[in-house]
């Protein structure tokens, strides 16, 4: 067996590990330490996969806590510096009860490997790039062409962020910093300045961090906030006036760059169940500061604890939990960063001169109540703020909500006044709504194609000969036509959904799971206007369905709405990721309007917006682009449905009949779609 003290180590074949380790960074060195301060490494078989032997300092780790912490206790034997003042906006602050800490990435390197040497744990100089799975065993395929062998592994790789869904925001902190030496004492080595803003901001926020080690050395670093990286002659230029005119003459001692990853989006947890993501993939960088030393520490003894309950079934769903008002907020500073960057400054400015920094690290943590954060925003630039709040609903597609409220609210107020006004008014209103997202959204097929170059004419016709196709397949068999409609649909509703949500269809457990969920919104409205449903569903396939009237058929309706109602909400709460409450709230305002207002509100509000977004995000378009490109079909589906009822229509037919010649026709269009549609998601990023 070979030891830690090895520097290479070749693969044992067919020999397995207990725990594998991608990675000897700070997250994965966290985790070791905390399984050692735990016991938890004895008869376990551990191995590493690291493809540097660092022997120089790239990183420093810095981070705020009480002296009495476990991880200031921890980790003390490799606290090089720590600060008991701050110095911010000109105005320096005592920090003695929570004092900053400065932790060198080499000490911890060479701590780590101290405190493995009393165990056996091989260290693989290689690099991981791919993982398979046979018979609950991670395989992990290396650079050199081994394949290393383990029960559950630790990957702290960072995720790839180069496409992100459209609702996330990614900036960049980037860094150039100094480690310098002065001809005069000008540091105080007890003192730290946080938050230096007397440097031009070149439209980004941008400032000066300085950390003494003596009274003449220090780390200067420049730091900017933005959607661009910072440029290293524009640093080196920049740093030095800085430094010139604040301190004075200097020599260099040593340099530090990197880049920190800003962003609002949440990684998953990694969908192999013996995986575990850490570091950056498990989410523990703040995205409005990023720091995440203190998370990752947490997160070590996170870990070890689920080691030590042998609770191994979840591995892989290792996290920590963090308020939604954090995301929240975070996310709101960094639309400002994004879209107002100039701000950047204000805001910190305003925050570390009218709070005490105290409550600042207390709401940097996450532990500050609602009221200690109201607290905090009253004193920051409100207005910003506001638009701020504006541009994430957006994002967020919130703006639905408001219309859903404001146009069901005007509808009930008419229903009281005159009920075929209400009726009119929100017929206009799914009217306007098909024809600027319902009908578009599913006249852009033929751009979701894998391949672009086609002839648009051959796509037109094949298109339209397979709805025509499924027309004369409707006249001959409405039930079965209508049977295949109605799971052809859920699936769809279903995969949409699951598709906003991150989620993609790969498995038969997600196909089932995706026409379940479509089904059920689908019954929903159904059932909920039974009465209307079965009307328009006899003049469809031809048949009476005389048992519409019966007073059991309705209660058995209203009941199963329950069931559904019920079962929905189940499976909203069961998952974090999948829930769909605002769906619930959707389908239950519409429960007490007429059936076409109540498909109108989901299939608009909820399908058509969210299907309008993916297509917005993987063709590159804003949405005046996608409506223009999507018009000319537009006008072409709506020319083809009054051609439909100019052709089949009579002046004696119902309410009924006329709605259900619209189902055909939505129907026939929308087989192709459906289909079309899959294969977008499936090629989607």
């Amino acid at each position: 067996m070979i030891t830690t003290n090895s520097t290479i180590c070749e693969p044992i074949k067919n020999d397995t590990y207990d725990f594998l380790f991608i990675g000897l960074g700070a997250s994965n060195s966290l985790i070791l330490l905390s399984l050692i301060k735990h016991n938890l490494l004895h008869g376990k078989k551990i191995g590493i996969i690291e493809p540097e032997h660092k022997n120089i300092n790239d990183k420093t780790f810095c981070f705020w806590a009480k002296p009495t912490d476990d991880i200031v206790i921890d980790l003390n034997p490799i606290i090089s510096y720590q600060y008991k003042k701050v110095k911010l906006i000109n105005k320096k602050q005592d920090i003695e009860d929570q004092p900053y800490y400065y932790i060198k990435s080499l000490d911890l390197y060479n701590h780590t490997l101290k405190a493995l040497k009393p165990y056996q744990i091989d260290i693989f100089r290689d690099t991981a790039f791919e993982f398979h799975t046979e018979n609950n065993i991670q395989c992990i395929n290396t650079k050199s062409g081994n394949v290393y062998k383990t029960k559950f592994a630790l990957d702290s790789r960072p995720p790839s962020l180069e496409k992100l869904p459209y609702q996330d925001i990614y900036l960049h902190q980037s860094f150039y910093g100094l480690h310098i030496r002065c001809e005069e004492n000008k540091f105080n080595k007890d003192s730290f300045e946080m938050m230096n803003f007397n440097i031009e901001q070149s439209n980004y926020t941008q400032f000066v961090y300085t950390l003494p080690f003596s009274e003449n050395e220090a780390l200067v670093e420049l730091t900017r906030f933005g959607k661009d990286k910072i440029e290293l002659e524009y640093s080196k230029e920049l740093l030095h006036k800085f430094i010139t005119k604040e301190i004075g003459n200097y020599s260099i001692i040593d340099t530090e760059t990197g880049c920190i990853p800003m962003t609002s989006f949440r990684n998953n947890p990694n969908q192999n169940t013996g995986i575990l993501n850490t570091g950056t993939g498990a989410n523990l960088i703040k995205p409005s500061t990023g720091y995440g030393f203190k998370k990752m520490f947490e997160f070590g003894n996170l870990t070890a604890e689920v080691i030590k309950q042998n609770n191994l079934k979840s591995f892989h769903k290792t996290n920590l939990k963090s308020t939604n008002r954090f995301k929240f907020y975070d996310k709101l500073l960094l639309i400002i960063l994004l879209y107002w960057p100039e701000e950047g400054k204000k805001i910190f400015t305003q925050l570390f001169t009218k709070k005490n920094i105290s409550s600042v690290f207390l709401f940097l943590d996450e532990k500050t109540t609602l009221i200690q954060d109201i607290a905090i925003f009253v004193r920051l630039p409100i207005l910003t703020f506001i638009k701020s709040l504006f541009i994430y609903m957006k994002l967020e597609n919130y703006f639905r909500f408001f219309i859903l409220i404001l146009s069901s609210s005007i509808y009930f107020m008419i229903h009281l006044i005159n009920p075929e006004w209400a009726l009119n008014f929100s017929y206009l209103l799914i009217l306007i709504g098909f024809f600027l997202v319902g009908i578009p959204h599913g006249s852009l097929d033929h751009l979701t194609l894998k391949n672009k170059k086609i002839n648009l004419v051959k796509f037109i016709i094949y298109y339209i000969s397979i709805a025509i196709s499924y027309l004369i397949i409707w006249n001959y068999f409405p039930i079965f036509s209508l049977l295949v409609f109605i799971l052809f649909s859920s699936f769809h509703f279903g995969e949409s959904e699951l598709h906003h949500k991150g989620l993609k269809i790969q498995s038969i457990k997600d196909y089932f799971e995706s026409t379940l969920l479509g089904f059920g919104i689908l019954s929903f409205i159904l059932c909920s206007h039974a009465t209307e449903s079965f009307n328009i569903i006899q003049k469809i396939i031809h048949v009476p369905l005389t048992f519409t009237n019966n007073s059991t058929f309705l209660l058995s309706t209203k009941i199963g709405c329950v069931i559904l109602l019920l079962a929905l909400g189940a499976y909203s709460f069961s998952t974090k990721k999948n829930r769909i409450t605002a769906i619930l709230f959707t389908l239950l305002i519409g429960w007490n309007m007429p059936l076409i207002i109540a498909f109108g509100l989901y299939f608009i509000l909820h399908h058509s917006i969210n299907s309008w977004n993916h297509l917005k995000h993987e063709l590159k378009l804003n949405s005046l682009g996608l409506f223009k490109k999507a018009l000319p079909f537009t006008l072409g589906a709506f020319a083809l449905l009054i051609l439909t009822f100019t052709t089949n229509m009579t002046s004696s037919f119902s309410e009924h009949e006329i709605a259900a010649i619209a189902f055909v026709f939505l129907a026939c269009i929308s087989l192709p779609h459906i289909v079309l549609m899959s294969k977008f998601y499936k090629n989607a990023h």
